[in-house]
């Protein structure tokens, strides 16, 4: 792609749009919000864009043209969230990936999916890595396809191994074909080194002018947790563990749960949401779950970050911080699908949230690595074949 910012622009009046691009995600926040800024710069020049996607997906989906899939059946769902926390570690993880994501949530959308490129004929579909019947669809009509980075790409390529037995039963060598398609990643090449021999990487947005204020701790623990039962005493603890420390903090926990019911000292402000340029501008630290949008947003603002993994994927993201040196994290029990408290982890997450506060190698390490993804090209539709 060529011109100046001023090019960048909505397309005229009256042009046609030069391409046609599918976008299919499942309804996690986590795997749809890193597709918007693709989809807006999409628009921006002019290209069409549709997005396919659970029902669930509507309302975050909303501003773009949007076609509902099936939703999964509501039984065979719940069967399998039975099974997953009855089960171990490796056993849970197997069950979410193969027969959730793939078999029960993507088998669903097949359908929809395929209808819609039947109608549109797109020239490329942008997919999330954790729905499979977009690359289903796409290899059957011939379209080329990308997925968009919302893990590290070892745990990407751990999602789709596991996911093959499905995939390649619905066609056979279609695991082979997502593993060549391209990955779109934010994340650094020092934390991420990937497997797939075609990796795009890039930024989003300029790097954040930091103004740091020593005694400044932001803590989330994303919006997934907010709404799982069995997550709840991590906000207690999250709260004690700031209230402990001589720092001021803005805790978020989501619009689920009331601010009103999280006790918390006066220098911890409980908030529903707070925007991440804002309070990792000024934080020394960033206290949260290891969510991968959160880990990428204080990786590229430098802040030193403290995980308390809970869930799929974000255990990985917490060795990748602390393994790059730009941070720690409290070990998961490792036993079971959830991390859930079992004592001690108000003491240690203060130990940990003091001793990275304090630690100026980590703070050195966290700035490197945030002037490496300053240093990637920042997104453009160029990266997609798409001129």
């Amino acid at each position: 792609m060529t011109g100046t910012d001023a090019d960048r622009t909505a397309p005229v009046p009256g042009t046609v749009p030069s391409m046609r691009v599918l976008a299919v995600s499942t309804a996690g926040a986590g795997h749809f919000n890193p597709m918007k800024p693709w989809l807006k710069r999409l628009a921006e020049h002019g290209h069409e864009v549709t997005v396919v996607g659970p029902p669930g997906l509507a309302a975050a989906a909303s501003g773009f043209d949007f076609r509902a899939g099936a939703a999964p059946d509501p039984a065979s769902v719940a069967a399998i969230w039975q099974r997953v926390a009855e089960s171990p570690m490796e056993v849970s993880r197997e069950l979410v990936l193969r027969d959730l994501f793939a078999r029960v949530n993507s088998g669903a959308m097949i359908p929809a999916v395929r209808a819609a490129i039947d109608d549109l004929r797109p020239d490329l579909v942008l997919r999330d890595p954790a729905e499979y019947a977009s690359a289903l669809a796409a290899a059957e009509a011939g379209v080329p396809q990308a997925r968009l980075g919302v893990s590290l790409c070892s745990e990407i390529a751990f999602f789709e191994s596991t996911a093959a037995p499905v995939l390649d039963d619905w066609r056979p060598g279609l695991h082979r074909e997502i593993v060549e398609s391209p990955v779109l990643t934010r994340f650094p090449a020092s934390l991420d080194p990937s497997p797939f021999s075609a990796v795009v990487r890039y930024r989003v947005g300029e790097p954040l002018v930091r103004d740091v204020d020593p005694r400044f701790v932001y803590a989330t623990l994303g919006t997934v947790a907010p709404t799982m039962l069995p997550m709840r005493p991590w906000f207690d603890i999250v709260a004690e563990v700031l209230g402990a420390l001589p720092v001021r903090a803005v805790f978020t926990i989501g619009h689920d749960l009331d601010p009103a019911q999280i006790a918390a000292a006066p220098d911890v402000r409980i908030e529903p949401w707070a925007d991440h340029a804002d309070v990792l501008s000024h934080a020394a630290v960033i206290l949260h779950h290891g969510g991968s949008g959160t880990v990428l947003d204080a990786l590229a603002a430098g802040v030193p970050q403290v995980i308390v993994p809970l869930f799929a994927d974000q255990g990985a993201n917490g060795s990748a911080i602390v393994k790059a040196g730009v941070g720690t994290a409290l070990p998961g029990s490792g036993a079971s699908a959830f991390h859930v408290p079992q004592g001690g982890e108000v003491e240690r997450l203060q130990e940990l949230v003091a001793e990275t506060m304090a630690s100026e190698t980590v703070r050195e390490r966290a700035a490197e690595v945030a002037a490496e993804m300053s240093a990637l090209p920042e997104l453009d539709v160029a990266m997609l074949g798409i001129t």
